[in-house]
């Protein structure tokens, strides 16, 4: 009984991991190309990182909104039904 609560927070945790793990990809491969790029430029303003990490965060959000909205309404039909 007392560990039915942990493996709700458990499964609500692993599925916000798995929602929000590809975004945060996108922007550490995006932030990493554009330092690269500011480091050989040497163009360190701050726009020039924060720009293209908002525009391919936004791009990858359209791209995967069906796909992260179906592991959400899964998620949120298993604790409904009474079970991860």
């Amino acid at each position: 009984m007392e560990a039915a609560p942990i493996d709700l927070v458990q499964s609500a945790l692993l599925t916000a991991l798995v929602v929000a793990t590809p975004i945060l990809v996108v922007a550490l491969v995006v932030g990493l190309v554009t330092a690269l790029v500011q480091a050989a430029t040497q163009v360190q303003d701050q726009a020039v990182s924060v720009v293209p990490k908002l525009l391919a965060c936004g791009l990858a959000l359209l791209l995967l909104a069906g796909w992260m909205v179906s592991k959400l309404v899964t998620f949120a039909q298993a604790m409904f039904m009474g079970g991860a």
